[in-house]
């Protein structure tokens, strides 16, 4: 598993540290690293009989997205993105898509098979370039873990833990390493794989050893799509 550098986990810390609170939602989140008062690396290693785990299989949550449609199997990738673009509201750069629309538009991209216990629902969105109309490279992809309803209650109380997912645009140069920052309201780790570049935060109350064994949990999005016909679970807004 290919792993980001150093280097350019701290760059990015350090630009996230002018930006302002990064807590605000999926949309600020997905755009750069959290900033908190003290950051660190450590490595993703669990020591044998470590702490007990308060995770849960991520089949037990609802994704609110998976009613979307525009007919997946048949378009190409470029006409899929496009169609999820006008489904926008032009000034967004984030577009509601269901799970099977963000693996198809996003091959190899990957999700964690085991999630927070207590997560009910997953929102997912597209990232969008608002110049171009085509993906973000920096972030193509957001997921928001929720304990209730997203959007019902207040972030920082349901949303318990992001995931952005974004291109790879340097050359890993560490091997089995998963980045992990010490933030303001949680933790953030950081890693790369396939060609993406991964961002999990996880909100105060994960442990930190749940949070590395999310990370560490992932597989291909396209095998936890569902076989058959899904239906919306409640309207998302434009971001989060």
């Amino acid at each position: 598993m290919r792993r980001l550098p150093i280097a350019v986990i701290l760059a990015a810390v350090l630009l996230a540290a002018a930006c302002g609170d990064a807590l605000e939602g999926v949309g600020d989140l997905s755009r750069r690293v959290v900033h908190g008062d003290e950051s660190s690396t450590t490595s993703s290693t669990l020591a044998v009989g470590g702490p007990v785990l308060d995770l849960a299989g991520v089949t037990e949550a609802a994704w609110v997205n998976d009613g979307l449609d525009v007919g997946v199997d048949l378009l190409s990738r470029e006409s899929l993105i496009a169609r999820i673009w006008l489904r926008g509201e032009r000034d967004s750069a984030f577009v509601q898509a269901s799970r099977e629309e963000i693996a198809a538009a996003l091959p190899g991209l990957e999700f964690p098979r085991l999630i927070p216990a207590g997560i009910r629902y997953i929102s997912s969105q597209l990232v969008f370039d608002l110049q171009t109309a085509t993906l973000d490279p920096a972030t193509s992809a957001a997921f928001g873990l929720w304990s209730v309803e997203p959007y019902t209650a207040p972030r920082t109380e349901a949303q318990l833990a992001v995931l952005r997912v974004g291109v790879e645009t340097v050359a890993s140069d560490v091997q089995g390493e998963i980045f992990s920052f010490r933030v303001s309201e949680g933790r953030e780790l950081a890693w790369s794989d396939g060609g993406y570049a991964y961002q999990l935060f996880c909100r105060t109350g994960v442990s930190e050893a749940s949070c590395f064994e999310i990370a560490r949990s992932t597989t291909l999005l396209s095998l936890l799509v569902p076989v058959g016909p899904t239906t919306t679970t409640s309207t998302t807004p434009p971001e989060g």
